[in-house]
């Protein structure tokens, strides 16, 4: 199954709640325009705890996927303004995070990746 190995988030930007801070997501980053490379066509599930502050990836240039590792920060394009989704989640909970960028539904897989082309045989994925 994807995204379960205990070391896939090893390296995620992670911190504690700070008090009085609310639960779920945080700022307007995921409601900012434009979609990110497509890192994978299938989402990772992952289990999150309660009160840890989690950043998605939005770019698609993270090393550390699905979560942000700042590689936005790096990337050298000009038109590039996604920035990561941070989210609070307000219990333990294990969620679908999109891996492929095109969600409308940031930070939570949505079926978009259904929809991505194969550029090799241009069919669709189901």
């Amino acid at each position: 199954v994807v995204g379960t190995e205990p070391d896939a988030l090893k390296y995620h930007l992670l911190q504690d709640k700070k008090p009085g801070e609310p639960y779920g997501l945080q700022g307007s980053n995921h409601l900012l325009p434009g979609v990110g490379k497509v890192h994978s066509k299938l989402p990772v599930r992952v289990h999150m705890k309660k009160d840890k502050v989690y950043s998605w990836c939005s770019c698609g240039y993270s090393e550390n996927q699905p979560l942000c590792d700042g590689s936005h920060n790096s990337v050298r394009i000009p038109d590039l303004k996604l920035k990561p989704v941070r989210f609070i989640p307000d219990n333990d909970i294990t969620v679908w995070l999109c891996n492929c960028k095109q969600t409308k539904n940031r930070p939570f897989c949505d079926g978009s990746h259904k929809k991505l082309v194969d550029k090799k045989n241009t069919s669709l994925f189901d």
